[in-house]
């Protein structure tokens, strides 16, 4: 993953991967996940994509991680949440089913939208290149329907900080939690 670049100004995918463990374990206790189990699914999130499989066939994302952390012998939540992970994939799609799961794509979707905003390359009128729209959507999603109780703003912050790249960190994590509210009014 260290030779995988995710989006060239905020790193390799191994480096999401990192970011992503860190917040995803601190995700954990309000998403009452096992901690251990979330800091695993999150270290093997991203493996698939490395995968002749996933290449070909990018919409097995996740799906794939699940079936291959599962022939490893990881455990079975473990699997899950890294297929759990993308969810929900599209409007209507289910939430992660597991509390891992859960905390992990609550994590992913976090890091995306801290490390695009942090880079200034926020969605404008009907340009999303990044699908932040619909990550910001899933996250609202994940923590309503499964009803999280979580200091949004704080986990933002630490998103934000997180992110390799100097910007005004206050400013950048006012404007995704400015971004999620604005969602909010739809959900």
């Amino acid at each position: 993953l260290a030779n995988v670049t995710y989006v060239k100004e905020i790193g390799t995918a191994a480096e999401k991967s990192q970011r992503v463990q860190t917040l995803a374990s601190n995700i954990a206790g309000p998403a009452q996940a096992d901690g251990i189990k979330v800091g695993r699914a999150a270290e093997l999130a991203k493996a698939d994509l490395l995968t002749d499989m996933v290449y070909e066939f990018t919409e097995l994302q996740g799906v794939m991680g699940r079936y291959y952390a599962a022939a490893s012998g990881e455990d079975a939540e473990v699997a899950q949440a890294i297929d759990e992970q993308y969810m929900p994939r599209f409007a209507g799609d289910a939430i992660p089913a597991s509390a891992t799961g859960r905390a992990l794509a609550i994590a992913d979707k976090l890091d995306s939208l801290a490390g695009i905003f942090a880079i200034g390359k926020r969605p404008t009128g009907d340009r999303d290149p990044y699908a932040l729209r619909r990550a910001a959507l899933g996250l609202l999603r994940i923590l309503l329907e499964a009803e999280i109780s979580l200091d949004l703003q704080a986990v933002i912050a630490e998103a934000v900080a997180a992110q390799p790249v100097e910007c005004d960190q206050t400013e950048v994590a006012e404007a995704v939690f400015g971004f999620l509210m604005d969602r909010a009014r739809g959900c």
